[in-house]
């Protein structure tokens, strides 16, 4: 499937001085499905992947693209199998598939109180795989590449494919991919097509953010019905930052708001904000998650959880009410766009506004 045409015969004039032939490039769509890797979930028990909503999309696409050449990759990490099927107008379709070694459960062992996949001698899919196959297709069919969905677990750091250690075989997909030559940002930028974009489904949910997010929400000035000038004062009596999780000591949120606007607050005192500068606290932490590293180091489009929201997966992929109060924070006041399931887009135009805080 090349976009190429062949003619093999001519009736009458051979002059193609005037004549334009106008072909619509195939798409190309990479799906991958991640695994409910062992946790406390699901008893310690590898329990599966994401794949029947991975199979659900590749039907909607199907039906989008009737009548159209199309290939989508299926990228199965549980069963170690990449398949690529070839879609044609008029013929039935094509697969071929690359295999893999298969995730089972005793890959996993625990180590400081987690469970990591750790079977070194296996060749299983990796998020290298997933980005060779964006980079080769911008290096053989440049701009074809419509859609890549990553289904699976996720935090604000990235993808998790497989749940393993950062370092020497670290399958899970990072935001330092980005920034330490891991990927080849070109061949990455020209697989995609003009209007093409990466969707990350699962959570992007640091508790403690989600925490100091709500301490701000709570505050008399904040409102969701009105614009809130930037020099409004938030004030906040001592204390206000600690935040209490259940069964645990105190944890003092001050570090965060301390470490993006360079101040010196301490937990006990009386703190005031400017609505600017909670808005800077907000920006930052979409500019560093790992779809505001792609979108900012990339330039290319990619939907997903925004900060401090968490996705739920039943009966489908959506942002949990329970989070959607940072959803309206970041559509309100910052101007986020948001698309369906209540996901955040992440692109250049907004990297540049955010930044501008």
């Amino acid at each position: 499937m090349s976009g190429t045409v062949t003619i093999t015969g001519i009736s009458g004039s051979v002059n193609f001085q005037h004549l334009k032939v106008n072909i619509a490039p195939f798409k190309q769509y990479i799906l991958v499905s991640g695994l409910f890797y062992p946790d406390d979930h699901n008893n310690y028990q590898l329990s599966g992947s994401f794949d029947k909503y991975v199979q659900s999309y590749v039907k909607k696409i199907i039906q989008s693209q009737k009548g159209n050449d199309f290939i989508i990759y299926d990228v199965n990490i549980l069963a170690g199998t990449i398949t690529k099927t070839e879609y044609f107008a008029n013929s039935s379709p094509k697969k071929s598939t690359l295999t893999f070694d298969k995730v089972i459960n005793s890959d996993y062992v625990r180590a400081n109180n987690s469970i990591r996949f750790e079977n070194n001698s296996k060749k299983i899919i990796s998020k290298t795989d997933v980005y060779k196959l964006i980079e080769d297709i911008g290096t053989n069919n440049p701009n074809t590449l419509q859609e890549v969905h990553v289904f699976s677990h996720a935090y604000w750091n990235g993808p998790i494919l497989v749940n393993t250690d950062s370092g020497g075989g670290d399958c899970d997909m990072r935001k330092a991919d980005f920034t330490s030559g891991t990927i080849n940002v070109t061949n990455f930028k020209n697989a995609f097509t003009s209007s093409g974009f990466m969707k990350i489904w699962g959570c992007s949910f640091p508790v403690a953010t989600n925490a100091l997010f709500s301490k701000f929400r709570n505050n008399k000035q904040y409102s969701t019905t009105k614009t809130i000038p930037d020099s409004t004062i938030f004030s906040f009596v001592p204390n206000t930052f600690y935040y209490h999780p259940s069964g645990s000591l105190p944890v003092d949120l001050t570090p965060q708001i301390n470490g993006i606007l360079g101040t010196t607050h301490k937990v006990n005192d009386s703190i005031k904000l400017t609505f600017l500068e909670i808005k800077k606290i907000l920006a930052y932490n979409y500019l560093s998650v790992y779809a505001g590293v792609i979108a900012k180091k990339i330039g290319i489009k990619v939907i997903s959880a925004l900060p401090a929201t968490y996705a739920n997966i039943d009966p489908t992929f959506h942002i949990a009410p329970s989070t959607m109060a940072n959803v309206t924070f970041y559509k309100k006041h910052l101007d986020v766009k948001i698309e369906d399931g209540n996901y955040g887009v992440y692109d250049e135009s907004t990297v540049q506004s955010l930044e501008a805080i």
